[in-house]
């Protein structure tokens, strides 16, 4: 009983729901890059980038302490409840040429099932605006993914602080070029893109929270 449940606290820590909303925005591109589908015909990356911004709010939300139980209960699969509590407890607010790609994506991401989300017949999905917002995201809250983890999880061959958020983000770079490598071997979101005032798996459908 205390490896099950070992695991099953490391399978919904801070960290495990980041990895696994990163996972998800790269499925989502690399459906839209390798395969050429309409819309109304497949809406699959659609379904992976909505699902792939609800973890890693909900990373975000781990990382402040709120239990999986809550998560379950008060937020369910809502993107627009993740994100008002996401930014009531410390994340800056997403820019504005993201949050209507989310508030829309919303609407299609329910407790019991992605809906349609209606497209003119010839439409192929645009998805970078929604990777680009959730890796904007996971820019946004590693430092506090990385801070719980070194809380919780850390062991003797983990590597320092610095050296973990650094790998975060290398892996985000090579997503988005919302995050972007410097000089001094840090990244950080890309100064235009700020707003005015900031300077292992899951199962399908997520982790049913």
């Amino acid at each position: 009983m205390p490896l099950k449940n070992d695991d099953e606290a490391k399978r919904t820590s801070a960290l495990a729901l980041w990895r696994y909303a990163h996972d998800y925005l790269r499925g989502a591109q690399s459906l839209c890059r390798q395969h050429r589908i309409t819309c109304v015909d497949s809406q699959v990356p659609h379904h992976l980038a909505a699902q792939g911004i609800e973890f890693a709010l909900k990373a975000h939300l781990r990382a402040k302490g709120v239990t999986m139980a809550l998560l379950r209960t008060e937020i369910g699969h809502s993107l627009t409840k993740a994100l008002a509590q996401c930014e009531a407890q410390g994340m800056p607010p997403v820019p504005t040429r993201w949050r209507a790609a989310i508030a829309e994506i919303a609407a299609c991401h329910q407790n019991r099932q992605f809906v349609y989300l209606a497209a003119p017949e010839n439409a192929f999905p645009d998805i970078n605006p929604l990777v680009d917002a959730g890796v904007w995201i996971l820019d946004r809250i590693a430092p506090q993914v990385v801070e719980h983890f070194v809380l919780h999880q850390t062991g003797d061959a983990s590597p320092s602080t610095e050296v973990f958020l650094r790998r975060l983000r290398a892996d985000l770079s090579a997503t988005s070029d919302v995050v972007r490598p410097q000089s001094a071997g840090y990244f950080h979101v890309h100064a235009e893109l700020r707003e005015p005032s900031d300077v292992g798996r899951p199962r399908d459908r997520g982790l049913d929270g």
